[in-house]
């Protein structure tokens, strides 16, 4: 990995990677968050339903523990979340996020960063984002500017570019919406890291390899796709996911239109690999229809068999 990441970063992973950042190892990136060590009190996963998005977003993280589990005081944060697409059901709903970055702001976080700023209107789609202006104001958006991460352990994906903000912040959260995916079958958590990533060369490299069977279709290699995200998702475990569940795509995902179903659920976790487990049920599929899922799961990022998972689920 290049060598210009924060100190703060470089301690804290090192104090639990105990090795040198400079070798660029995916195995450093890997580290566990300040939330897993006090863990034992807390479920791994959380499903709240609510008719209130925001309250409904707020309530998830408290039962898992809180935002001040997560961020500590004058920590700086990265949210990279699914704000890409235009239609409701394609992307966050902005009252979730607008509930998010409230919680970090309150938690005492010194900068809050959105690593996508959302589509022009985003905001304006909730009437709470009139009521929490000053949230907004204080939100960071990222520069875009991208540095290039070696991943020593990938399959298909050697390198990739990533925001700055994701590789130097303390608290890195990943908030996705659940909905359909024409190539993967599936959007969640690990989908969500191509997020943080430049359509060129990564995201480009990701849909199409070097030498795709066919360049006319964008997902045409789904099995390279789906590795790709999985190496992806190596870089930098998130301290802390949430995918939104509220309302989304059940058919024709990403960008729709689609069929727009509501379950009205946040879901809440610290292991990707265990929330996108989760959350398949949402689209009427099962972990095992999911290639990314298995392939991350190998490449110890995270759980996908529930049994071994602390669930709480509330309504």
């Amino acid at each position: 990995m290049k060598d210009d990441l924060t100190r703060r970063w470089f301690l804290k992973a090192t104090a639990f990677a105990g090795a040198s950042l400079g070798l660029g190892s995916s195995a450093i990136t890997r580290f566990l968050s300040p939330a897993t060590a006090f863990a034992a009190d807390n479920p791994d996963l959380v499903a709240v339903t609510g008719t209130d998005p925001f309250a409904t977003a707020m309530a998830a993280v408290e039962r898992i523990g809180g935002m001040k589990r997560f961020v500590p005081a004058e920590s700086k944060v990265a949210i990279n979340a699914n704000t890409s697409f235009k239609l409701p059901g394609s992307n966050v709903e902005p009252a979730v996020l607008l509930a998010i970055l409230k919680m970090c702001q309150d938690a005492g976080a010194s900068e809050v960063w959105l690593v996508k700023p959302g589509k022009a209107g985003y905001w304006e789609r909730s009437p709470r984002s009139t009521e929490f202006a000053e949230v907004l104001e204080g939100t960071k958006k990222s520069e875009q500017d991208f540095k290039v991460v070696e991943i020593p352990e990938g399959v298909a994906l050697k390198e990739a570019h990533v925001d700055r903000h994701v590789l130097e912040c303390d608290v890195y959260l990943n908030v996705s919406v659940v909905k359909d995916h024409t190539g993967t079958r599936f959007t969640g958590a690990l989908k969500n890291a191509m997020g943080a990533c430049p359509h060129n060369p990564t995201n480009s490299f990701c849909h199409f390899g070097s030498e795709p069977p066919d360049r006319s279709k964008f997902y045409a290699n789904v099995e390279h796709l789906s590795q790709c995200i999985a190496d992806l998702n190596l870089i930098r475990r998130p301290d802390l996911c949430l995918i939104d569940a509220t309302a989304y795509l059940a058919t024709n995902g990403p960008a729709g239109p689609g069929e727009l179903r509501r379950s009205n659920t946040v879901v809440a976790g610290i292991d990707p690999v265990a929330i996108d487990a989760y959350a398949t049920r949402f689209v009427d599929l099962k972990p095992a229809d999911v290639r990314m899922i298995a392939m991350a799961e190998q490449h110890g990022i995270g759980q996908a068999n529930p049994k071994q998972l602390r669930i709480v689920e509330e309504a």
